[in-house]
């Protein structure tokens, strides 16, 4: 397991001492990790080990303790990082009572930075469904126009919570492709249960199991088969 200076000059995410509580529940504990930038993190762990419930504390949705920086500032104190981060969670934050083509305006007004909206329509594959209102959109759609939601804006830290969910092959397929041209230039954290697939995409790995980090550290440290690590640290070991 690498350990990293905690705020290390090409630190694009840092996470320190991390815990998200809810009433008299602990969700996530001791969460800690440092990611460089253009590195991209596979997130992994069984169901209700946190994933994400760690990307939307990364993202800012959620209130939590500890430290984090994104790019050497606080988000909290520095309005403009958050422009900076793209995140796609299971909610859309999409308007359903609103057009594909009006929720590209509104999010690049809110923004403020000027798109191609057809171009983006054209490269998700919504060009004919494009005046048609979101609640009318099948499931696959609705993730298309999320992902173009999300990168809208050109973010610089881009946080995916499961991003091939509900996508058909050729979309599946294009999302892969732009994450590839994406790597080295992006820093980003992809949470998904396929792990082969993002065992390819990532450099780094965090593994969570009962809200607490199970491991991290570089794809190179995992000798095993990607699945037979998995199994082996998913089980709770008991004193």
């Amino acid at each position: 397991m690498q350990n990293h200076p905690p705020n290390a000059p090409d630190s694009a995410l840092v996470i320190h001492d991390l815990i998200f509580k809810t009433g008299f529940s602990t969700i996530l504990r001791k969460i800690d990790f440092v990611l460089s930038s253009g590195e991209t993190m596979l997130l992994i762990g069984p169901n209700g080990a946190g994933k994400s419930t760690l990307l939307k504390c990364i993202a800012g949705i959620l209130p939590h303790r500890g430290e984090k920086k994104i790019f050497g500032a606080d988000p909290k104190k520095n309005y403009e990082m958050r422009k900076r981060i793209g995140y796609l969670g299971h909610e859309t934050f999409l308007y359903l009572k609103f057009t594909a083509r009006e929720n590209l305006q509104f999010y690049s007004n809110l923004y403020g930075v000027p798109v191609d909206i057809d171009s983006i329509l054209t490269e998700y594959q919504l060009s004919n469904f494009s005046e048609q209102m979101v609640e009318t959109y099948s499931r696959g759609m609705k993730q298309k126009l999320a992902l173009a939601r999300c990168l809208l804006h050109q973010p610089d830290l881009v946080l995916f919570d499961e991003p091939f969910t509900g996508l058909d092959q050729q979309a599946a397929e294009s999302l892969r492709n732009h994450i590839q041209q994406m790597k080295g230039k992006k820093t980003m954290v992809i949470a998904m249960h396929e792990l082969e697939q993002g065992f390819d995409l990532c450099d780094k790995i965090l593994l969570l199991r009962g809200g607490a980090q199970a491991f991290f550290g570089s794809k190179e440290e995992i000798k095993e088969n990607i699945r037979d690590f998995y199994a082996a640290n998913i089980v709770e070991r008991r004193l």
